[in-house]
């Protein structure tokens, strides 16, 4: 029985993932040039049709379409019902990564609640870093938000469950944030003076601000070796595929960069930080 029902949460959660995608396809689109993210509803960018209900099922309406407008057949983006499949599979894997492992207690519905907001912000942020080169506000102020939110929620709970205080999750949420702006601030600032042009965006100083504050100091400087890694690999690949010249300074949005690496730590990050202290010597 616990198995069916953790099954048919698990599909549930795909299509409420790749649901809320399908919305911030609409975000990532119209947040950049100032739009509306209620008004006008859903419409072909190109005949201005308005897309039915039925056309605009996550994913599957994609298909059923043929990847084309129902009123003037131009071809729609794939990139849409690819928004929407990330969506799904990782609000799914946030689900399978939680609940199985910690039941359905109020720190499991919470945990997993972060998640997928935090998850939804990343989405939104690494489409537009890649768009615009830039990443909104509400993005990486909203991540230190939420992570202050949790951390202050997390220690209520406690309190109430074993009638303590335990500020751990506080004062780690606080140190992450402080440690995150920190120390991409300081890169910024030393790639800055020794590039003699500007080496970060401050949205990325506060993207990673956002990812200490949910995730703690740790997190920071998984996220910031990893984050690195990703960007030198998608460099290399471009210097390869002749986009970019060896010794060339070219503006590449670091925001996605960090987003992976930020869900590589999510759900793999404590385990390798534990593989390699053991392989070091340092762990037990």
């Amino acid at each position: 029985m616990y198995e069916k029902l953790i099954f048919i949460l698990a599909c549930a959660s795909f299509s409420f993932g790749a649901a809320i995608a399908s919305f911030l396809n609409v975000v990532i689109y119209r947040v950049p040039i100032g739009g509306s993210i209620v008004s006008p509803p859903s419409h072909c960018p190109k005949c201005d049709s308005p897309i039915k209900w039925w056309q605009n099922i996550p994913i599957l309406s994609y298909l059923l379409l043929m990847g084309k407008c129902a009123n003037c057949k131009e071809r729609i983006s794939p990139r849409y019902p690819f928004v929407e499949f990330i969506g799904g599979v990782l609000f799914l894997a946030s689900f399978m990564y939680i609940v199985p492992s910690y039941g359905f207690t109020l720190f499991s519905l919470l945990t997993l609640s972060l998640y997928w907001i935090w998850i939804s912000l990343m989405i939104v942020g690494t489409f537009i870093d890649f768009d615009h080169k830039l990443l909104p506000d509400f993005v990486t102020v909203g991540g230190m938000i939420l992570g202050f939110i949790y951390s202050v929620a997390i220690v209520l709970i406690t309190k109430v469950n074993l009638s303590t205080w335990y500020l751990e999750p506080f004062w780690n949420s606080i140190l992450g944030l402080v440690v995150g702006f920190g120390l991409l601030w300081l890169v910024r600032f030393i790639g800055t003076k020794a590039f003699k042009r500007e080496a970060l965006g401050m949205g990325d100083v506060f993207l990673m601000g956002g990812i200490g504050s949910i995730f703690g100091p740790v997190a920071v400087l998984f996220t910031l070796v990893f984050s690195s890694f990703l960007g030198a690999v998608f460099g290399l690949v471009g210097v390869f595929l002749g986009s970019k010249r060896i010794g060339s300074f070219a503006e590449i949005p670091y925001g996605p960069y960090i987003c992976g690496a930020c869900l590589l730590w999510m759900f793999k990050g404590p385990e390798i930080c534990s593989w390699y202290l053991s392989l070091i010597g340092i762990g037990g």
